[in-house]
């Protein structure tokens, strides 16, 4: 008997913008309203998974969507809210542009992927890196780590008045690296390669977003260096100075 491979199921709606509010300076709140048909399509999509938006545009030439890949917040069944954060850099990208623009009552295209697998396996001790890009995913990991772990948070965002709360039922501790010019170089890597990890326990994770140069370095490090299982890395390159930025 020949059965076929489990398929995952996508989902794409257009949904209405609620609420839209600057959490900080250089960082874009979007609430979403789920209606009750997009609650039924959402019962199995996991907070903090990838997301695709289709931003609207309108040119001379087209009026086809500019995609960008995205996580997502979180999905807020109880309160029907799908919330999608956004980096504030000017009209520096089609996002950012488009977050800033956009009004309660207009609307956004979402494509999303039924899953309820955790973002992160389990393990003793976790290590998150990660830029200002990497901020939405990263809090909410952690928001859903267990209590009985340990978490290191490393993030970099432009200022002291972007750094926001993380809030955990496991046993966090966050540092803030400031950058107002993440494009010109970042000491996101050299600060990850000072953190001192536990040795002796039975699972560590590390979790490795943020520019291209950035994940690299770390890569090699981990792999390299402290010839770190390959199974106990995630490691994602969400954007690279100099070229057009997914943000």
């Amino acid at each position: 008997m020949i059965t076929s491979p489990m398929t995952t199921k996508k989902i794409r709606s257009v949904f209405t913008i609620k609420n839209k509010t600057f959490l900080t300076p250089h960082l874009i709140r979007i609430i979403l309203d789920i209606d009750d048909t997009q609650a039924e399509l959402l019962a199995n999509v996991q907070s903090g998974s990838n997301n695709k938006i289709f931003i609207p545009t309108v040119t001379e030439k087209s009026n086809e969507p500019i995609v960008r890949t995205y996580t997502n917040r979180k999905v807020d069944l109880e309160n029907r809210e799908l919330i999608i954060d956004f980096v504030s850099h000017g009209e520096n990208g089609p996002a950012s542009a488009w977050a800033l623009r956009v009004n309660k009552g207009d609307t956004l295209e979402v494509g999303m992927k039924e899953s309820k697998r955790p973002l992160v396996p389990d393990a003793d001790f976790h290590l998150f890196v990660g830029d200002a890009t990497a901020l939405p995913v990263i809090c909410s990991i952690v928001e859903q780590l267990p209590s009985c772990v340990t978490a290191k948070i490393l993030l970099e965002v432009h200022g002291k008045e972007d750094e926001v709360m993380i809030c955990s039922a496991a046993d966090i501790s966050v540092e803030w690296l400031h950058n107002p010019q993440p494009e010109k170089g970042s000491r996101l890597a050299e600060l990850a390669r000072q953190v001192e990890i536990p040795t002796g326990l039975l699972k560590r994770y590390v979790y490795i977003a943020a520019e291209y140069t950035t994940v690299r370095e770390l890569r090699s490090y981990f792999k390299e260096i402290l010839n770190w299982d390959p199974n106990g890395m995630y490691a994602s390159s969400y954007w690279k100075a100099g070229q057009a930025e997914n943000i």
